[in-house]
C-alpha cells in the first residue's frame, strides 16, 4: 500500500487534499491506491510529453527551395543516393521509362524543327524559281546566296519520314501519363514550344512503372490499377523496341552538322536542358539498358505540389530523422510554401547560376537569375525563418561554363558585373551578391524584432549531376545541420 499522504497546515491548499471525514480503513486504502494510479498515470503523462519533446529534437526538418528547374529534385534524388543508396537503386528500373521518354520529347522536338525548315526551304525555293524565271537574276549571284543558307536534302527529308512513329507515340505517352499531370497550361512551354509535362509529386508514380505497381484508391482501385499497370507495361515495353530499333536514326539526325547548325540559329541548346540523353542513345536504348546513378539524377520530370522524404542521418555521435520537403518553384506555387516554414530547421536553396540568359516561363520579363535573387532576398528576409539555417546552392557550374566557354557574356544580362568572362569570376561575384542580400535582410529582421537572428549560412558552388563532387557537400550540409545547436556563427 502506498505511503499516506503528508499533509501541510500552512498550505492553504491542503484542505482538499484531507481526507473525508468519517473515512473507513477500507475506503482509505481505495482512496490510497486511486491516489497512486493518478500519480503513476501523471507520471506516463509527463514521461509521453518528455518523449515527445525527445523525438521532436529527433526530427531535422529541411526545405528544398528554388525556382522551377533550379535541381531541386536532383538534389534530392543525391540525398536518398548518401542516405538510402538501398531503395534508391531499387528504383533505378523505374526509371528507364522515363529517360526514354526525355529521348522521345526531344527527338520529336528535332524533327518538327527540321520538318518545319524543309518546309520553309521548299516554299522559298518555289520562290525564288519564280522571281528568276521573271528577272533572270545571275547564276553566280544565285549560288552566293545558297551557300549562306541552310540546305536541306533528301536525306534529311527520309531520316524524318522514318522517325514519324515517334510524334504519335510521344501523344499516346503522354496521354496515359494523364492522371499524374496537373493540367499543362499553354503558357507553360519550354523554349521550343513543346508542352512541359508535370506529374503530381504526392502520386506513387514511380510505382505506376514498377511489376504490379499501383497507386489508386478505393472499391475500384485494384482493377483499374491492374488495366493501368497492364497498359503502362505495354506502353513502356513499345517505346523501348521503337527507340531501340530508331537509335542509329536518331543519332544520324542529331549529329547532322545541318541540324545541329538549324538549332544553334534558333537558339536551342538541347545539351544544356535537363533530361538530356542524346550522346547516349544508343546505350540507353539498349534493350538491356540498366540505368546508372547519374542517368537517375539526369531523367527529368517536372513535379509539382510537395513531396516528403524521410531518411536517416546518423554521425559518429548521433542519428537524427530528417524529413525533407521538396516543393513546387515556379511562381503559381510559391504560396504553398509558408505552410511549411513552421519549425524548420534549415532550407536548402538552389540558384542556378546558367540561367543568366535565361527569362521565367510564367514571365519572359523577368531574368531567372534576378528572380533567384529576389526569392533569396525574400527567404532571408521572412521572420518566420530567422532561425532555420541557410545552404545556397550556386548551382550547374558546369552548364554555367559552357555558356562562358561559348563566348555568352555574362556581363550582357547581369547589371553592374565587369569582371571577367569566366567560372572562378562569376561564381565569385554570385557569392557575393547573395551574401550581401542575404545581410541586408537580416539587419532588417534585426531592427524590426529587436532580437538576434540566430542562423548559419554556408554558400557551395554546385552541379548537383556531379555524383561524387555532390555528395561531400551533402555531408558538409550535414555536420551543419546536425552540429548547428552548438553556435550561431558565420561559416562562409
Amino acid at each position: 500500500m502506498p505511503p499516506a499522504v503528508q499533509y501541510d497546515a500552512t498550505d492553504p491548499l491542503s484542505r482538499f487534499l484531507l481526507p473525508p471525514p468519517g473515512e473507513t480503513p477500507e475506503d482509505r486504502a481505495a482512496r490510497l491506491q486511486a491516489e497512486a494510479l493518478a500519480v503513476q498515470k501523471s507520471r506516463e503523462i509527463d514521461d509521453e510529453i518528455k518523449k515527445q519533446a525527445k523525438d521532436k529534437k529527433e526530427f531535422v526538418k529541411v526545405l528544398l527551395l528554388g525556382q522551377a528547374e533550379s535541381g531541386k529534385s536532383t538534389t534530392l534524388k543525391n540525398m536518398k543516393l548518401v542516405y538510402a543508396k538501398d531503395s534508391f537503386r531499387a528504383e533505378r528500373g523505374s526509371w528507364v521509362p522515363i529517360v526514354h521518354f526525355n529521348i522521345l520529347r526531344q527527338m520529336v522536338s528535332v524533327v518538327r524543327l527540321v520538318e518545319e525548315a524543309i518546309g520553309l526551304q521548299e516554299a522559298e525555293e518555289a520562290s525564288r524559281q519564280r522571281e528568276s524565271s521573271e528577272s533572270r537574276l545571275d547564276p553566280e549571284r544565285q549560288s552566293v546566296e545558297a551557300r549562306g543558307r541552310l540546305q536541306f536534302t533528301n536525306d534529311h527529308r527520309v531520316l524524318c519520314m522514318r522517325l514519324r512513329p515517334l510524334l504519335d507515340l510521344e501523344s499516346t505517352f503522354t496521354a496515359h501519363l494523364n492522371p499524374y499531370l496537373s493540367p499543362a497550361l499553354d503558357s507553360q512551354r519550354s523554349t521550343l514550344g513543346r508542352r512541359e509535362v508535370f506529374v503530381q509529386s504526392h502520386f506513387a508514380w514511380i510505382k505506376h512503372f514498377q511489376p504490379g505497381g499501383s497507386v489508386g484508391v478505393g472499391a475500384n482501385a485494384g482493377q483499374q490499377n491492374h488495366h493501368r499497370t497492364s497498359k503502362g507495361d505495354a506502353l513502356r515495353n513499345e517505346l523501348a523496341r521503337v527507340l531501340n530499333a530508331l537509335a542509329k536514326t536518331i543519332l544520324a539526325l542529331w549529329t547532322d552538322q545541318v541540324v545541329r547548325r538549324l538549332l544553334n540559329c534558333r537558339g536551342v541548346r538541347l545539351e544544356l536542358e535537363a533530361g538530356f540523353f542524346l550522346d547516349d542513345v544508343e546505350r540507353v536504348t539498349a534493350l538491356n539498358y540498366e540505368p546508372t546513378d547519374l542517368d537517375v539524377c539526369k531523367a527529368r520530370l517536372k513535379t509539382v505540389g510537395v513531396s516528403e522524404t524521410h531518411l536517416v542521418v546518423s554521425s559518429l555521435f548521433q542519428r537524427k530523422y530528417w524529413v525533407v520537403y521538396d516543393v513546387g518553384g515556379s511562381r503559381t506555387q510559391r504560396a504553398t510554401w509558408k505552410p511549411y516554414f513552421e519549425d524548420v530547421n534549415a532550407i536548402v536553396f538552389l540558384a542556378p547560376l546558367s540561367a543568366f540568359n535565361q527569362q521565367l516561363e510564367e514571365d519572359p520579363e523577368i531574368n531567372r537569375l534576378a528572380d533567384s535573387l529576389m526569392l533569396w532576398k525574400d527567404i532571408s528576409g521572412s521572420p518566420l525563418l530567422v532561425n532555420a539555417h541557410l545552404i545556397l546552392f550556386l548551382n550547374k557550374i558546369d552548364l554555367l561554363q559552357k555558356k562562358l566557354e561559348q563566348g555568352i557574356e555574362f556581363g550582357n544580362y547581369i547589371h553592374h558585373y565587369s569582371g571577367s568572362n569566366d567560372l572562378e569570376a562569376v561564381c565569385k561575384y554570385m557569392k557575393k551578391r547573395f551574401l550581401s542580400v542575404n545581410k541586408e535582410a537580416q539587419s532588417k529582421i534585426k531592427l524590426s524584432s529587436k532580437s538576434s537572428v540566430a542562423r548559419l549560412v554556408r554558400v557551395f558552388p554546385t552541379s548537383v549531376l556531379d555524383i561524387e563532387a555532390t555528395s561531400r557537400i551533402i555531408v558538409q550540409v550535414q555536420d551543419t545541420i546536425l552540429g548547428s545547436a552548438i553556435q550561431s556563427c558565420d561559416l562562409v
